[in-house]
């Protein structure tokens, strides 16, 4: 393995930050990665500074979102958005240095959010050109809806098909009967 600094994956998570109003995130601590070499089936990752770390190294907290390589270039623009946003929101509200983990009492993070999310994101961004916002721009409100009763909670992202929610659940085999 082996890992660069990413300055553009950075810039574009800034104004995903600022499109959506995660007022709770400082870019500042989150540095971005391209990581090589890689046998993850994931196309990013993010990792924490453990509290333990922050105080022994006397740092405050802060976040490494690695972009897996080549696999995540490979991906049209719109779904490496949304893999982004679905990085940020595994960053809690106390931006403590931990890990948000997929599902929580009153928080999930599947499909339906990120798209969600990301509907707020185009929304914010539409009309200019490109997908980055300037650092003038007023962030909107941060909303978070309740989580989904498990029954009805969607699956996590697929690793392999971040945007294939609605043609995944026609290709699923009904129930019941099995075959051979």
């Amino acid at each position: 393995m082996r890992w660069e600094l990413c300055r553009r994956t950075h810039d574009r998570l800034r104004g995903i930050v600022h499109a959506l109003g995660f007022a709770h995130v400082d870019p500042s601590r989150i540095f971005c990665v391209r990581g090589y070499g890689s046998t993850s089936e994931a196309w990013a990752r993010i990792w924490g500074l453990p509290s333990l770390w922050q105080q022994v190294l006397e740092i405050g907290p802060a976040y490494v979102v690695e972009i897996i390589e080549p696999e995540f270039s490979r991906l049209p623009e719109d779904e490496q958005d949304r893999i982004l946003i679905h990085e940020l929101l595994h960053i809690p509200r106390t931006f403590s240095g931990a890990i948000r983990p997929h599902r929580t009492p009153t928080f999930r993070i599947n499909r339906r959010t990120v798209e969600r999310f990301y509907q707020q994101y185009v929304a914010a961004t539409a009309g200019r050109g490109d997908a980055r916002l300037r650092e003038a721009d007023p962030p909107a409100p941060m909303k978070l809806a309740p989580a989904q009763p498990a029954a009805k909670a969607m699956a996590g992202i697929s690793p392999r098909s971040p945007a294939a929610s609605s043609s995944a659940a026609s290709r699923r085999r009904p129930r019941g009967r099995r075959s051979r």
